[in-house]
């Protein structure tokens, strides 16, 4: 029988209390949007409320050990942490591959277009600098000069540089998150079903999201509509962390997968263009099915599968 323990309950409630005081805070002094330096420094420290519940629940009121949190690094399978980065740098490319089908070739106006080229690259990138209003392309573009280098160059630089990140300085931030999620939390649904755990971490980690969705993150324009979005993808994720945390056997796969796809968003940007924000992203429909199809095909490769912790 599957019990959900006052432990999950107070875990959950600090977790909550913490993240949303937070952007309660942010929104009382003007952080409205998500854009500019004031809304990054409010979602970093949003980010370690579930660490800092983690903690609590796990040292000061259940007295438990540290190891259950999944910190310690003698128990990592290294040979998961690689196959976990091949993962996370998977998914902007097989959201663009969904796009160059439903879009391109079956002309599915919300899903946009895609065209992995130099020239596609370096126009987005000039939009993107405009829109933002900080700094000008024109010296970049001017640096390229007439050199010109294949899109699938340009894009595997965005994802090792997004892998690079993940192993570095995202590591702190994505731990705030998954010291909470795939450390206790994971810990103590262990005895759960597998698609149970899975389906009830996700579904709390996307409405976890709500007050910077409803600031705007990730779905600019649909802070409603943006609430359950996030919580299908979330849910869609948790399939691919859950796996990542029970073969690498410790939180640090997960952590590197979180930051790899949070840095690869680059990726994305640089190649796709007119898709729907709801539709044609990662975090729209083109991210679900890619995500849809990561995780069959990792499920098929048995990936996290037999893994303890």
């Amino acid at each position: 029988m599957v019990m959900f323990t006052r432990a999950i309950t107070t875990f959950l409630l600090m977790t909550f209390g913490v993240s949303w005081c937070i952007a309660g805070i942010g929104f009382a002094v003007g952080v409205h949007h998500a854009e500019g330096f004031g809304y990054m420094v409010l979602a970093a420290i949003f980010m370690f409320g579930p660490a800092i519940a983690a903690v609590v629940q796990q040292r000061l009121i259940d007295k438990g050990p540290w190891r259950d949190l999944g910190l310690d690094p003698r128990r990592i399978e290294w040979k998961a942490i690689g196959t976990t980065l091949l993962i996370g740098a998977a998914i902007v490319p097989l959201c663009l591959l969904v796009i160059a089908i439903a879009g391109n070739m079956l002309h599915g106006a919300a899903f946009g277009r895609v065209a992995i080229t130099q020239e596609r690259a370096l126009l987005n990138l000039k939009e993107l600098i405009a829109q933002s209003g900080r700094g000008d392309a024109d010296g970049l573009i001017a640096l390229i000069g007439d050199r010109h280098f294949p899109g699938a160059l340009w894009l595997l630089v965005m994802q090792v540089s997004a892998v690079l990140g993940a192993l570095s300085f995202n590591l702190p931030f994505m731990l705030g998150e998954e010291l909470g999620w795939r450390g206790y939390l994971f810990h103590a649904t262990a005895a759960w079903p597998a698609w149970r755990r899975i389906t009830f971490t996700g579904v709390v980690w996307g409405v976890w999201h709500t007050p910077l969705i409803a600031m705007g993150h990730n779905y600019p324009g649909h802070p409603l509509l943006g609430i359950p979005l996030m919580v299908v993808f979330c849910t869609l994720l948790a399939v691919l962390f859950d796996a990542s945390r029970r073969a690498s056997r410790t939180v640090w796969g997960p952590c590197v997968l979180h930051g790899s796809i949070n840095g690869s968003a680059g990726g994305f940007a640089l190649f796709a263009w007119e898709g729907h924000e709801l539709v044609g992203s990662p975090v729209g429909i083109a991210g679900f099915l890619a995500l849809i199809l990561l995780g069959a095909v990792s499920m098929r490769l048995r990936f996290g599968q037999g893994a303890s912790d």
